[in-house]
């Protein structure tokens, strides 16, 4: 009771300034502790333009810009026929078995007096060889006839007068007239996209715009199409944010061009306050390897005497703080425990 009575005669004044003399000793709880000061260098600097242009990782929402494109030129001898190609067979020994087919959607041919061939996957010149092996198997040419004087010519050719009818049906199906050949696809939410004529899905969300374009060439190679490629351009970046907290800001905030911590504070709006310590702005980003690297920055230097030196580019998914003054930390102490003391007061006040 007795020290309940004497601390309410106390000076709140008084109170207050013991109180904050003991404010340097205590952590505040509204600043970090801002670590040792690293003035950036130019492989940083380099590093995290790379990261925000030439290798901006997809992510959810981002839209893509995808091109389909017939190979027009490829090496001699490495044209295969594909389903829907027009062929005609032309006949050496008897033209009155030339005839035009379309090479059927299970790959097959049908001819004459042989029945069924197969032809998707094959040269021309394979083809041909096996239409003549085919012909003399079934007697329709004499292995003599083939021996004699006709030995040095080519008993049946292979002509391939449209080719690439798969590949121009898909670019018929994904072309408008408002985007000519370019489909916009955007990424789903968990990451991935989805592709005509590719049954499974293609993560996309973590990789660069060219490791998706070589893996959907690969499966469209490997899979359904061989003699198309898919060019790929970022038609928007929807995911790629930075994020603002602390004294008079916070938020969410689209990195639509490459933009330094003073251009990105200057989005947040309200970090240039009285309260607000611009000597200690903390950065936080990722290496590339994922391992998050804390920077304090000078902001206020910066703005008096122009030392740009700090002025590093922020990249996707980095988190800025701004911390309270340290003269607002003891305005906040001192207030919080003057109430305390006003009511110790009135507490000692009713055991009067």
């Amino acid at each position: 009771m007795y020290f309940i009575r004497s601390l309410a005669r106390m000076s709140p004044a008084l109170v207050a300034c013991c109180l904050a003399g003991c404010i340097g000793l205590i952590p505040s709880p509204f600043r970090p502790s801002p670590g040792p000061q690293k003035a950036p260098q130019p492989y940083d600097i380099a590093q995290a333009f790379d990261i925000v242009c030439r290798n901006y990782r997809l992510g959810p929402g981002d839209q893509v810009g995808i091109l389909f494109l017939a190979e027009w030129s490829i090496p001699y001898g490495t044209f295969k026929l594909d389903t829907l190609d027009e062929l005609e067979i032309k006949f050496i020994l008897d033209p009155q078995l030339n005839e035009k087919v379309i090479v059927r959607p299970d790959g097959m041919i049908t001819l004459q007096g042989v029945g069924e061939i197969q032809a998707a996957g094959l040269t021309p010149n394979e083809l041909a060889k096996r239409i003549e092996d085919k012909y003399i198997e079934a007697e329709i040419f004499s292995r003599d006839e083939t021996r004699a004087a006709l030995k040095n010519y080519k008993l049946v050719t292979v002509h391939v007068v449209q080719f690439y009818q798969k590949v121009k049906k898909l670019l018929d199906a994904v072309t408008s007239l408002a985007s000519g050949g370019r489909s916009a696809i955007t990424v789903n939410p968990d990451g991935t996209i989805d592709l005509p004529l590719i049954s499974e899905r293609v993560l996309a969300a973590g990789h660069t715009i060219a490791e998706v374009e070589n893996t959907i060439n690969r499966l469209y190679r490997s899979g359904p199409i061989k003699h198309m490629s898919a060019s790929l351009a970022l038609g928007s970046a929807q995911s790629r944010k930075f994020y603002v907290m602390g004294e008079g800001v916070g938020g969410a905030f689209d990195i639509k061009q490459p933009i330094t911590i003073l251009h990105a504070l200057a989005m947040a709006g309200n970090a240039y306050t009285k309260t607000a310590d611009l000597t200690s702005v903390i950065l936080i980003s990722r290496d590339i390897h994922g391992k998050p690297i804390g920077r304090r920055i000078d902001v206020k230097r910066m703005l008096d005497v122009g030392d740009l030196g700090s002025n590093i580019l922020v990249k996707p998914y980095d988190v800025i703080f701004v911390p309270r003054t340290y003269i607002d930390d003891l305005n906040t102490f001192v207030e919080h425990y003057l109430g305390v003391v006003a009511r110790f007061k009135a507490f000692a006040d009713v055991l009067k």
